[in-house]
């Protein structure tokens, strides 16, 4: 008896992805370590020197992690309400944060001691930050004003006001003491000059702002906000660049390989990595939740992810690993390799006079292929339109009603159902008919139901509506193919009079498309006379 030949499910491969420099890089990440916090974490930062701690702010607190262990070094939980912003000095040796309260605190984290405490703001403070080689510090409020502190004496050195709605993202120029980015939900970006304190260049991102990086130079900035970020020029206050590359609100925005390379974190959870020279997509990193926040080490060895899932705070951490370490497990696998116990004895290497005798194999059928192997054609259908194969494993739902067809079996399987059992076939056909890999076979599908159905409409309300819906896909699939064909007339005018050499044979686009549609239908199934019969249902349902 010959064996039962499998259900030909084979799967439409998507594009090869393009293999780059960045790509081998950036894969070269370890697995991340995963901490998982009660409360959602609003900032991450890295100190700029060694070591590298990780601030992680989150809750009423800020837990201060040892790079290497990825273990909690330090707590600092000096806050009444809620801690916002974490940030480190450039020496690593003081963390300032905002509070819920408006109130701005300085710490020396090494002995986890409250050195000063800045007083002014009337609302919460998102977001603050040290000014380099002078002993100052910023803060950025949602009382919509931004303020510079005197460290050593707590006095309010400026306020600057003009924004009208939170200030939730600022920073300091990296090349002058005295330039303020701030990022408000009025969709402003201003440029400060504490020396006069005014704003001295203002900008219209054209949604709220989440997040601003500089460039080190101090001529370029990026603004995010919404699902777009922006290139800034910050002399003449110019758009360089737009790029809109995620589905949903991006909120963070970090600068890695040397201010080389732009990372944008969104809540679609991916990080964009872009090239600053084109500011296209070099690679992409997926997380299991939506992103909040980001920071990147020093030299790309460490980065930190903050996240937000099911309200509660999710940290990731991931190290790069170090060429040592590549040696080392390269070393290790050579040995093991090498090791005696992992090669075969010569005891038991055949010779060639033996005589093997082929083992008892037995060949495992998928469920649906075991219940077509009884003809059991109905229970095969409901097996591959469940919601899980359905959704993730279309091809496979697929290549067994092309197995059905082509047995003539689907009659059998769509018939003597009540409108419950219907319901996922319905579901799947109107998700994948106009699939262009999908449409041949589910056509033949959508023919045979409503060759079965079509004449107990007036039973079921539900059914009715189902066949309103089928009507209307296939309408805007007829729809689309006339604009593709107007499409291809245009484009066939502009070739015929765009050829220079007319006695030149020009290959149309009708052929073009003739010779595809030729090729598509010599691998799809034909339908039965009486399903062709019923294809004008479709459109006469009312």
């Amino acid at each position: 008896m010959a064996s039962f030949k499998r259900t030909h499910t084979r799967g439409y491969s998507r594009a090869a992805s393009k293999t780059t420099s960045d790509t081998h890089y950036w894969r070269k990440l370890e697995f991340p370590v995963t901490v998982k916090e009660f409360t959602a974490i609003n900032s991450v930062d890295i100190s700029p020197a060694e070591p590298h701690y990780i601030a992680v702010t989150s809750g009423p607190k800020i837990d201060v992690y040892h790079q290497e262990t990825t273990q909690v070094w330090r707590t600092i939980s000096r806050f009444q309400r809620l801690a916002y912003g974490g940030r480190f000095r450039q020496d690593g040796q003081l963390l300032l944060a905002g509070s819920e309260e408006g109130a701005i605190k300085l710490f020396n984290h090494r002995q986890k001691q409250l050195l000063r405490i800045f007083k002014g703001h009337e609302g919460p403070t998102h977001c603050v930050d040290f000014i380099q080689g002078i002993p100052h510090i910023v803060s950025f409020s949602d009382d919509k004003t931004t303020m510079v502190w005197d460290m050593s004496n707590e006095d309010k050195i400026c306020t600057l006001s003009g924004h009208t709605d939170f200030i939730r993202t600022g920073l300091v120029s990296p090349a002058s003491q005295h330039i303020i980015l701030t990022g408000s939900y009025d969709h402003t970006v201003r440029l400060w000059d504490t020396r006069t304190a005014s704003s001295v260049l203002t900008v219209d991102h054209g949604a709220p702002v989440e997040s601003l990086v500089c460039f080190p130079s101090g001529g370029v900035f990026v603004s995010s906000g919404g699902c777009e970020l922006k290139v800034w020029d910050a002399v003449a206050g110019r758009l360089l660049s737009k790029v809109s590359q995620h589905h949903k609100t991006i909120t963070c925005l970090a600068l890695a390989s040397d201010q080389k390379r732009l990372l944008s974190g969104s809540l679609d959870r991916h990080i964009k990595i872009y090239d600053v020279d084109t500011y296209s997509v070099v690679h992409t990193l997926s997380y299991p939740a939506p992103i909040l926040c980001m920071a990147v080490a020093p030299g790309d060895t460490t980065l930190a992810v903050g996240m937000i899932a099911a309200g509660s705070g999710l940290m990731s951490f991931q190290h790069r690993r170090s060429p040592e370490m590549s040696t080392q497990l390269a070393t290790k696998e050579a040995s093991a390799k090498a090791n005696i116990r992992n090669t075969i004895s010569d005891d038991y290497r055949t010779l060639s006079d033996d005589h093997i005798v082929p083992g008892m194999t037995t060949q495992k059928m998928a469920r649906y292929d075991r219940m077509i192997c009884k003809f059991e054609y109905s229970r095969a259908l409901d097996a591959v339109m469940q919601s899980f194969i359905a959704n993730k494993y279309t091809n496979v739902s697929v290549g067994v009603l092309q197995e059905l067809i082509r047995r003539g079996g689907i009659r059998t399987a769509v018939a003597g159902r009540d409108v419950k059992k219907l319901t996922p076939l319905f579901s799947f056909l109107f998700k994948n008919i106009r699939h262009p890999a999908y449409k041949p076979v589910l056509m033949d599908v959508a023919n045979v139901v409503i060759d079965v159905y079509g004449d107990s409409l007036d039973e079921d309300p539900q059914l009715v509506m189902y066949f309103q819906r089928l009507k209307e896909e296939v309408a805007a699939e007829l729809q689309l193919i006339k604009e593709h064909s107007a499409l291809m007339g245009a484009i066939q005018m502009f070739l015929t009079t765009s050829n220079p050499h007319p006695n030149t044979s020009l290959v149309s686009v009708q052929q073009l498309a003739t010779t595809e549609c030729s090729s598509t239908q010599a691998r799809m199934l034909h339908p039965s006379s009486s399903a062709k019969s019923a294809s004008n249902l479709v459109v006469d349902v009312n």
